[in-house]
């Protein structure tokens, strides 16, 4: 998804990989699953988008307990993969709050130099919109204000490199280390 409406307006690419943020209730089973595409992100990013030249791409879609290093390479593949033409632009990764910090700690051996933060939610959009909103408000903030390349972790309330920051998992909140 491209969502570009003005020349002026601010690229950014969102790799989506899952993770709670965009989990769904199924009222069949009264489980919660991976949703299979990009409707929460565009859901959340709606009264934004006149502003944005929004690059969306679903690369994984699983909860992040369940990722691989296949997984991490496929999206360090595509960020490698992204056209000349956003060589600047920040990206930002929807990836589940569980093993965020292992897949920072890949791309950084990747030697990508780019921006990169990732963003989760420790709740459904679906069932609670705010935390995921706020979280990925705050991402495309910092994503605005031009940061030096490396890996950010943007989680409740802080942007900081992915070696500052991380989930504690007794009171499941990031926090710096």
């Amino acid at each position: 998804m491209s969502t570009s409406n003005n020349s002026s307006s601010f690229p950014v690419v969102i790799i989506n990989t899952g993770g709670t943020f965009n989990k769904i209730y199924q009222p069949l089973t009264g489980l919660l699953t991976v949703a299979n595409d990009e409707r929460t992100i565009e859901d959340l990013l709606h009264s934004a988008a006149p502003n944005l030249d929004l690059h969306l791409i679903g690369v994984v879609h699983k909860d992040s307990l369940d990722m691989t290093q296949d997984d991490r390479t496929s999206i360090c593949e595509t960020i490698r993969n992204l056209s000349p033409s956003l060589n600047a632009a920040p990206i930002i990764i929807i990836h589940g709050t569980d093993t965020m910090h292992e897949t920072a700690l890949f791309l950084d051996k990747a030697e990508l130099n780019r921006v990169i933060i990732m963003t989760g939610a420790m709740r459904p959009a679906e069932i609670d919109p705010i935390e995921a909103a706020l979280h990925l408000g705050m991402t495309l903030g910092f994503a605005a204000a031009t940061p030096h390349p490396g890996i950010y972790i943007a989680m409740h309330g802080r942007v900081l490199p992915y070696s500052q920051y991380r989930k504690n998992r007794t009171i499941g909140i990031f926090q710096t280390i």
